[in-house]
Formats: C-alpha cells, structure tokens, sequence
C-alpha cells in the first residue's frame, strides 16, 4: 500500500480541525507557533475533538490535548540528546472538531491506545497443555479468530504446539528523523625533545598533553523507535589537541658498573631467611646518624616514608640495576636527582619495622633482589 504523508504546520491545528481537515502531522525541530485562534462558529460548536486512526475513532477534549498527545508520542520515540527534524504518523491521522456523547479520553488514555490498540499476527508456542479458550483469554482474543488465522489448529495444544494469535501492537507507526550530535576526544602526540642537561632514560613531562574534541553529526531515522537509518553528515574538530612534551635525558649515566659498601657497619643480619620470612638485603649496625653513600652513581626514583621500609631511598642506575637505602633517620637527597657514586645521601636511623639503628642495604638486578655481599665488600 502506497504510504500517505502530508505536512502541517501544528499551530494551524485549530483552523484545520475547524474546516474538517486530515492531520498527518510532520513536526519540524523548530518549537512550533502559538495555534491559531479557532473561528467564533466553531469554538460553539466544538464540545470535543474525534481522533480517526485507521478503523479506530476516540475523542479529547480540545485541540490542546491533541497537541499534547502528538508531542507526548513524538517524545517517546526519541533519541535521548537527539532534535527531532520530522514525524511522520501513518496511517494518517484525521482530526476535527466534533459533538459527541462517547467517553473523552485524557492524553495517558489516548497515548496507551495508539501504543497499545492495535494488533499484529504472531506466533505463540504453548508452554504446556492447554486449550484454544485459555490461550484466546491470553490475547483477548475469540476461539473463533483463532481458527480463522489457523488452517490446522488443535484443541487441546500440547506442549511445543505452535499457532498464530494476534497480539496488542501499536495502531501507527512513527517515523523520525532526527539530528544527533556526538563528541568524542581525539588524542594528543607526545613530542620528545632532548636533554642534554639529564641522565640518558631519565623523562620528564614538561609539558601536560590535553585531548582535542570532534564533534559529529548524524542523522537518524527510526520507525517506532527501531533505527532504519544512520547517515553520518559532519564531522568537526571543536577543540584542538594540545602535544604532550617530554625532555629525554641524553647525557651519559654516573653508574660505574660496580658497588661499594653504602656505610660503615656491622653485619647484623645477612641476605636470605629470617624469622619465617625472606630478608631481601643485607643490615649494617652502626649510631645513628652515620653518614650513608651511593653504591653507584644513578638517579634516585624514591625518598620517602615507605612503610616497613621506614625513610627509603632507592636509586636507579640505569644498568638494569637498582639499590635501596632503609630505615633512615634523614635524607639529603630528593627524588629525581642525579647523584655520583660515594654520593652522601642519608643518616642511618631505626625508622619503619626496625630493632634498632641500622641500614638495610638491598641490590636488585632486573627487578630481582641480590645478595649484596655478592657486590661489595665489608
């Protein structure tokens, strides 16, 4: 069947409804004017207005509700964050000013029929025994219209039976075209440049990278809310990304290859187990305060408060080695300094799990705690 469109400016509904006319409503994205004042004759006259759908007639009570309903069904259709260009309704939609003794339905009323009032042929598989009365009752339907929709029908169904009934469905179907916008980041590039002024692997931000922002546009069109179509129509860059700039040291590393002994002190407790668990560094007695001393030049990547670590210093050396400093009293140096090997970088303390003043010397290669004792000498 031919499909049936016409186009309707919504505030000329009163003078349309006043001559008789049919209402196939397109609504644009715009607000719609003021309606138009309805001629002196027919505001007498007009105690409701007749809705025809199809077979299907209702009334409100004035063109007001009419226009809430059409307002109300366009709204349930549409895209969150989407503007409606168009609505089309069909089957057409005929609306005018009328007389009558049938109940007025309130927009909700009105709006349920036209989701609900009609019906559409589907397939119903029984769930167990039953009769053709039982099922009818299910979609308010005849035994008799059953049979007429079934050429073999059964009575009873049995379990698994399949058979066609009529089911509520909407008694029009609502086309919308409508307009979507959507912003999506666009990422930024992270420009190097050199430092000759930092240890090679050392990298720092200098500059922060922001995303940019693209704004997209899409037209959508939906038949009863289900997306027939989706056409992207423009794609625009709203924010520019800003570049990330990172300084890449390229100076050579301090590291020597080789370790001396951090400070002076006893050998209090050696590498490997120690009260049911595994002691990953070597600990060197002495007062606090005792001056402690880079193993090897190298980079320090931590000094703070570390847990049961207490202060912690720990340096990379940019070998694929690393050594950590513990429970000291001080520190004199800071994260991200470059510091030589015999370096002074701390005071020996009893900060963190400790039993007394003391360094707890760790060596790591690859990530891996070492012996010390396989690197320096006491």
């Amino acid at each position: 069947m031919n499909k049936i469109r016409r186009t309707i400016n919504l505030g000329a509904l009163a003078a349309v409804m006043a001559a008789g006319m049919v209402h196939s409503p397109v609504f644009a994205a715009a607000a719609p004017a003021a309606p138009a004042p309805v001629a002196a004759e027919a505001q007498k006259a007009a105690e409701a207005v007749s809705v025809t759908v199809g077979d299907a007639v209702f009334y409100l009570k004035n063109s007001a509700d009419y226009d809430a309903l059409m307002a109300k069904l366009q709204n349930h259709f549409k895209a969150e964050g989407a503007t409606v260009r168009r609505m089309d309704i069909e089957p057409e939609i005929k609306a005018q000013a009328a007389k009558t003794e049938e109940k007025i339905l309130t927009v909700d009323e009105a709006f349920k029929m036209l989701l609900t009032g009609g019906r559409e042929e589907a397939v119903y598989v029984a769930e167990e025994t039953e009769s053709l009365e039982s099922v009818a009752k299910k979609f308010n339907m005849t035994v008799d219209e059953i049979k007429a929709l079934n050429a073999n029908w059964e009575d009873p169904l049995h379990k698994g039976s399949k058979i066609n009934v009529l089911k509520p469905a909407p008694m029009v179907t609502v086309t919308l075209e409508q307009e979507k916008k959507a912003q999506s980041a666009v990422a930024f590039k992270t420009v190097e440049k050199e430092d000759p002024n930092q240890v090679k692997s050392v990298r720092k931000v200098v500059k922060a990278g922001k995303a940019g922002t693209m704004e997209t546009t899409t037209c959508v069109e939906s038949e009863n809310g289900k997306v027939t179509s989706s056409v992207t129509e423009a794609s625009c860059l709203v924010q520019e990304p800003v570049d990330e700039i990172v300084a890449v040291g390229t100076k050579e590393g301090l590291a020597t290859g080789s370790f001396m002994t951090p400070t002076v002190g006893r050998l209090s407790s050696p590498f490997g187990p120690r009260w049911g668990r595994f002691h990953y560094g070597i600990d060197l007695a002495n007062a606090t305060g005792t001056n402690v001393v880079a193993a090897d030049g190298g980079v320090v990547t931590r000094a703070c408060m570390a847990g049961s670590y207490g202060n912690l210093i720990i340096i990379d050396h940019q070998n694929g080695t690393s050594t950590r400093y513990a429970h000291l009293s001080a520190f004199n140096v800071k994260a991200g300094d470059v510091v030589q090997k015999g370096q002074s970088i701390g005071k020996i303390g009893s900060t963190g799990r400790s039993t007394g003043p003391h360094l707890h010397f760790e060596v790591r290669v690859g990530g891996v705690a070492k012996n010390p004792l396989e690197f320096i000498k006491l």
